[in-house]
């Protein structure tokens, strides 16, 4: 699945190393690229045991797994 980054507006292909998509919410879609998601303060303390990213939606404040 191909989107926009939701920050530098750059391609975001999300089954590549690097790329989230947030896709857990009802009515919207999120791409992004993880550097931006960090340099924006989205990703949520690392990752969890499962070796996971934890990160809030910068649309609607929703944490999701990734």
């Amino acid at each position: 699945m191909n989107g926009e980054c939701y920050f530098c507006h750059g391609i975001v292909s999300a089954p590549e190393e690097g790329h989230i998509w947030l896709r857990e919410h009802d009515s919207h879609e999120v791409y992004m690229h993880e550097q931006c998601a960090s340099g924006h303060n989205v990703i949520e303390g690392g990752q969890n045991p499962a070796g996971e990213l934890l990160i809030t939606c910068p649309e609607c404040g929703e944490v999701e797994t990734v």
